[in-house]
């Protein structure tokens, strides 16, 4: 349930902390969900929840220093208490992902401050998934162990999956490349194809017609989308075949999707015309919700989901930006 953006998620997040937000959705737009405020590794700004699994375990990013630029380390929270992942030797890490086992993939930098895809499981800690080229990120695993990601080559982003210790290459024998973001029981991959969404299994399917992202698929293969069209066109190919459109919340002018459950259920922001961010949640009838903020008027975004419908992302800390924290938005 992840998209390239999940990776960059660190410099877009400092961009909305400094914007100043419109007043807040009525309560009603909320869905039912409230907001938690799971804190940050060191009582300073700034964090972020990226994935949440089926037992509520949380993990993202969180920032533990002070300064203009601290570096954010990748922390799992779990029953109120979070906790440092480490690095691979450098000074920065981000967890992208967690499956229903606890085990946690993301990316870190190695002592020379270059980019590795990282595995973390529980009693073992982390460990360097390699690259086929330059720098790369993981950025999903299944319950089976199997994590996909991306890595760069000549500047470009390809796909990679990892499999018990083998490293391969999801991309085309033309070199064309399939950047991947999420991996579902089957071994199903969504991602994108050559600035088109589009699902890996035994080869690449690409949706027709959208210039966008595949951002997330569930165990049923139905898979989230959005475009870099504007304005923008968020929805989800189902594994049927047809697309439903999930619709924007009044008054957005872009909008994007980061995760979807096994309830077709779909969660991510949307931005408005004097850009503010605010996460949103659609129903499996592409109804869209209004994720509530920290505070009123307080700007967020909704990073991934799990299969109970709770959904973690961010939030500002005050209405006219600043601090951040990772949330959980919960029943």
């Amino acid at each position: 349930m992840k998209t390239v953006r999940r990776i960059l998620s660190v410099s877009v997040a400092a961009a909305v902390a400094l914007a100043v937000s419109l007043p807040a959705a009525p309560a009603s737009a909320d869905g039912g969900l409230h907001a938690v405020d799971l804190g940050t590794l060191t009582g300073t700004c700034c964090s972020q929840a990226i994935a949440i699994n089926d037992l509520g375990v949380v993990v993202g990013s969180s920032q533990v220093g002070t300064g203009e630029n601290p570096p954010e380390r990748a922390f799992r929270w779990k029953d109120g208490i979070m906790i440092d992942l480490g690095t691979l030797g450098g000074s920065r890490s981000g967890a992208g992902a967690i499956n229903n086992n606890g085990w946690i993939v993301g990316g870190s930098t190695l002592p020379d401050g270059s980019m590795r895809a990282f595995l973390w499981r529980p009693g073992l800690g982390m460990i360097n998934l390699g690259s086929l080229g330059g720098e790369s990120v993981a950025t999903d695993v299944n319950d089976s162990g199997v994590v996909v990601g991306y890595y760069v080559l000549s500047g470009e982003l390809r796909g990679f999956r990892w499999v018990n210790g083998v490293l391969s290459d999801l991309n085309t024998p033309d070199g064309s490349g399939f950047v991947a973001q999420g991996v579902n029981k089957n071994g199903k991959i969504a991602g994108t194809h050559v600035s088109q969404p589009a699902t890996w299994k035994n080869g690449i399917t690409v949706l027709s017609g959208i210039v966008g992202e595949g951002t997330a698929v569930n165990d049923g293969g139905d898979v989230s989308f959005d475009s870099s069209q504007s304005p923008a066109v968020v929805g989800v190919w189902r594994a049927n075949g047809t697309v439903l459109t999930l619709n924007p919340p009044p008054n957005t002018v872009d909008a994007a999707t980061t995760g979807i459950n096994e309830s077709r259920h779909t969660v991510g922001w949307r931005v408005t015309p004097a850009g503010n961010f605010r996460g949103v949640y659609w129903s499996e009838l592409g109804t869209p919700h209004l994720l509530p903020g920290l505070v009123p008027g307080g700007q967020s975004m909704a990073w991934g989901m799990n299969s109970l419908g709770q959904t973690v992302g961010q939030a500002n800390l005050t209405a006219t930006g600043g601090e951040y924290h990772a949330v959980l938005w919960t029943t």
